[in-house]
């Protein structure tokens, strides 16, 4: 049985539908709106008979009460002085509505044509006001989806409801205006000036200007799209270029943009990704051009998010996330200097993902069969002794206009405009350098300064389509004083963004007014708070470099990177998600550094860096990244031991190990111990004993593991080191745990959590406290087993460690099995298995992986198939961060086991 209220009252009795009379009906809806309470029956005369009840009406409410009975059987219930309606077990849509915000269980008004009193009326208001909330965040969630037609057309009917609800009325005007419907958008807000001014009322300030916004076309209402960066001003021109993209992409599966560098090839690749991605379930960008080593592959997988698993070629683990996500659409953007490659991946791609859609950008074709081009000149131009406004010509009119603060092009100028927009060859990125100048030159001097340039660097460049762009940057360059010309070709070192404080180390001088005007001039942007170069530019700005200046900028730049990253990562969470953030945005310029380190540079500084860089790329689930850098490094240095190849070979070993990779981390680990050892550097050989007892116990060679581990710890107390002591001793339990010398492992963990504590170590204490945790499991204590794990986990989340806090799940899972809750655990079980997938970090240590494939298994026996594919599904909706967030807010509440999403 189920009763329905969103909409006509009504009951529905498996596929019957039931309206009873209406007395009966309005009494039902009494009984509803006090959801199972009960209601007087003075409250029920008041009720049904608003106006005053006749003297005859508490023998007619009991006619109506048995007239419902028959319906609803004795659902209806007498209570003290009056009665309720039971509603357990039975449906209730708007119960329903209220856990699920389903918008299509709306069939018309809440509570329509029920009669009842004011109780009724409460319970459709409130219930009318959820339903507002719910179609508001509909379509705001279809907006930024990118459903911008869906979302117009049902906005159009509830506005038509609604006229005068002024949140619709913004999202349908939004709607439209991306729907390319702007007039109608600005229509809709006359309608409802109209609506409100029959109350007495007008519009707020938000809708004017949000018509104000539209009359402008301002370049912020354009469609956010997950995956595409923002773009810092509107998209002028290639109107039909972008409609024929469209075209071919809906019948191509790879598309490849072609033109010289500054056509705006990359602008049409994201503009394009921007009005396709509503058609696809994820939309990526992959930057290649910084790439300057090693497979394109790894590369892709880090803009996907997609991380590396141990044993699996990164590409087959890309492919299998593209074909479990859908339909894909992924930009593969400047691939001319990397074209072999990228033509390569693009046919891997499109062969093994056929949910795939690919947009390439490169100054020439990849080459493949299928591949559908198009190629980019200069925007339209007017001819000789014209002025008409084609698209070079508006768009150089919309830059000047910003430029000048909105003062654009007067008519005298068009003449030398459109003949600048024909010399600059239509180029985009041309044009707006030349519109960036004229806050401060009139355009006719700019035409004569560009006039020469052309002429004096035409056929000079070795690399014909660098010809008209050199040009163009040559004249912006030449248009620099010497403190902005020299820093420009310094910061042409630095591959990705970068701040104030790294400029000024680049130079002698304070960079801050040149580097200010650089920006003003558009050689430099800022944005996010970072400045960066355009890559054009950036390239040429290198060029210029000569050969003492590009070698002193170069090893400015190391030694930067040396001090930024002599210091080990803070382990304290906000902190450490600083560090690992601030790494990742200059990760770039961080291997650029490396590179020309080891090609160029003191192959000792790269090494030094890249052994830096360890922590970084396993945190980030980059490992085969880093040993490609960290084995580069080190096949370019002398094998002779030293401290730093210690160092290097410890943090090869360790990614090697989280990777999966056991046999070459006991390699490399077993070089590393001979190293220390060859140089007498105690502090390294504890390191490198417990880098090798933690690989031997991954390897179950727990003889040579234990041997590891004493010598570690014996070493580390002689020479009173607290924060070797406690890592070896918790390290040596690990594998007497394996053992099962639960009380010789108990005690070493102890120690091991004590002295971490002492040195308020967190990354330690959380370690110390899982591995006690899961002895404690094991002897049968499952409440501080619980308590402990649950410490652990808070700590590795406040750290920003995902690979520690699914040790703390996985662990909290199997005592939810244990303690009766089979499905709660399995899902945490499955849920762990995915995101470890993901990361790319198998578990290795041989108790553990047995003791989860145990729990694991009894959960699925306690369950039986049905529910076991039940919390499958439930746990496929479940996102990490929302898991690790119910599990410590459980443990906030003390409430035991935290509640896991239904099955």
């Amino acid at each position: 049985m189920r009763f329905e209220v969103l909409g006509p009252v009504q009951i529905r009795i498996n596929d019957d539908v039931v309206t009873p009379a209406p007395k009966p009906r309005a009494l039902l809806a009494v009984l509803l709106a006090a959801r199972g309470r009960p209601v007087t029956i003075d409250r029920l005369l008041t009720e049904l008979w608003p106006d005053g009840a006749p003297s005859t009406a508490a023998a007619t409410l009991q006619m109506h009460v048995s007239a419902l009975r028959k319906v609803v059987g004795d659902r209806v219930t007498t209570a003290p002085g009056g009665y309720r309606l039971d509603l357990s077990g039975a449906g209730f849509d708007a119960a329903e509505f209220e856990d699920s915000g389903d918008l299509g269980l709306w069939r018309g008004d809440a509570y329509e044509n029920a009669g009842g009193g004011k109780s009724v009326e409460a319970a459709a208001a409130r219930l009318g006001e959820l339903r507002l909330a719910a179609r508001q965040q509909w379509a705001r969630q279809a907006l930024d989806s990118g459903r911008h037609v869906a979302a117009a057309t049902e906005l159009a009917g509830w506005v038509a409801e609604q006229p005068t609800d002024e949140g619709l009325v913004r999202q349908l005007m939004l709607a439209l205006y991306r729907s390319g419907r702007a007039g109608e958008a600005l229509a809709t807000l006359k309608k409802t000036t109209e609506a409100l001014a029959e109350l007495g009322a007008a519009p707020g300030t938000e809708l004017e200007a949000l018509a104000a916004a539209i009359r402008r076309q301002d370049p912020t209402l354009d469609r956010p799209a997950a995956g595409l960066p923002a773009q810092p001003n509107r998209f002028i021109g290639r109107r039909a270029e972008l409609d024929r993209a469209i075209t071919l992409l809906g019948t191509a599966r790879l598309l490849t943009i072609a033109g010289p560098g500054g056509a705006g090839k990359t602008r049409l690749s994201l503009e394009l990704a921007r009005e396709m991605a509503a058609d696809h379930d994820a939309v990526h960008v992959v930057e290649l051009a910084e790439h300057r080593d090693g497979p394109l592959n790894l590369r892709l997988a880090a803009a996907l998010g997609v991380r590396e698993e141990p044993g699996v070629p990164v590409l087959d683990t890309v492919t299998r996330w593209v074909n479990a996500t859908g339909r894909v659409l992924i930009v593969l953007d400047n691939c001319e200097h990397v074209r072999p490659q990228s033509t390569a991946l693009a046919h891997a791609l499109t062969a093994a993902c056929p949910g795939l859609r690919l947009v390439a950008t490169s100054r020439e074709p990849l080459g493949l069969s299928g591949e559908v081009v198009v190629t980019l000149g200069g925007l339209a131009t007017p001819p000789p002794g014209a002025t008409d406004h084609t698209d070079a010509v508006r768009l150089l009119a919309d830059r000047v206009s910003a430029a000048r603060g909105g003062a654009g092009l007067t008519p005298a100028e068009l003449t030398v405009a459109a003949e600048l927009c024909r010399r600059l060859d239509g180029l985009p990125l041309a044009i707006e350098l030349a519109a960036a100048r004229l806050r401060a030159l009139p355009l006719s001097e700019i035409m004569s300064r560009l006039d020469r340039r052309l002429d004096l660097l035409t056929g000079v460049s070795p690399v014909a389509r660098h010809q008209t762009m050199r040009a163009a940057i040559d004249w912006g360059y030449e248009l620099l004083d010497t403190p902005q010309q020299d820093l420009l070709r310094r910061l042409g070192v630095l591959a990705g963004g970068f701040d104030l404080a790294t400029a000024a180390a680049l130079t002698d001088s304070d960079p801050l007014d040149p580097l200010t005007q650089l920006v003003d001039r558009s050689m430099v942007q800022w944005q996010d708070g970072r400045y960066r170069l355009i890559e054009t530019i950036r390239e040429f700005a290198r060029e210029r470099l000569v050969a003492e200046e590009r070698v002193d900028a170069y090893t400015r730049l190391v030694l930067i990177l040396e001090r930024r990253l002599a210091e080990p990562p803070p382990m304290d969470g906000p902190a450490h998600t600083a560090w690992v953030a601030g790494i990742g945005a200059d990760h770039d310029t961080i291997v650029a550094a490396i590179d020309w380190s080891l090609t160029e540079g003191d192959a000792a500084k790269g090494l030094t860096i890249a052994a830096a860089m360890w922590w970084y790329w396993w945190v980030a689930g980059r490992m085969a990244e880093g040993l490609s850098w960290l084995g580069r490094a080190l096949d370019a240095t002398p094998d002779e031991p030293t401290a730093l190849r210690g160092r290097s070979l410890r943090a090869a070993a360790a990614l090697a190990r989280n990777s999966g990779d056991l046999n070459r981390a006991r390699q490399l680990g077993e070089q590393c111990l001979a190293t220390f050892r060859a140089v007498g550097d105690r502090i390294g050989v504890i390191a490198a004993l417990n880098n090798l007892l933690i690989t031997a116990q991954a390897q179950e060679d727990y003889p040579a593991s234990l041997e590891f581990g004493y010598e570690a710890l014996r070493i580390a107390e002689e020479a009173s080191d607290a924060r070797m002591v406690a890592a070896a001793s918790n390290n040596t339990a690990g594998t007497l745990r394996c053992m099962g010398r639960l009380d010789e492992a108990e005690a070493l963990f102890a120690r091991g959590l004590d002295g971490f504590r002492a040195l308020n170590d967190q990354r330690g204490v959380a370690a110390a406290l899982s591995n006690l945790s899961t002895t404690d499991r094991r002897r049968g204590r499952y409440e501080p087993a619980r308590l402990a794990m649950r410490e652990a986990l808070e700590i590795y989340t406040e750290l920003g460690i995902v690979e520690g806090q699914l040790d703390a799940i996985e662990g909290l899972a199997q005592l939810d099995v244990l303690e009766g809750d089979p499905a709660g655990g399995l899902g945490l079980l499955v849920l762990a298995e995915r995101e470890r997938s993901a990361l790319g970090a198998p578990s290795f240590t041989p108790d553990e992986i047995a003791d989860r494939e145990q729990s694991e298994a009894a959960a699925r026996a306690a369950l039986g198939g049905s529910a076991v594919a039940a919390v499958y599904r439930a746990a496929a909706a479940t996102t990490l961060p929302e898991t690790v967030a119910a599990l410590l807010r459980g443990a906030g509440e003390g409430n035991g086991r935290p509640r896991q999403p239904p099955a």
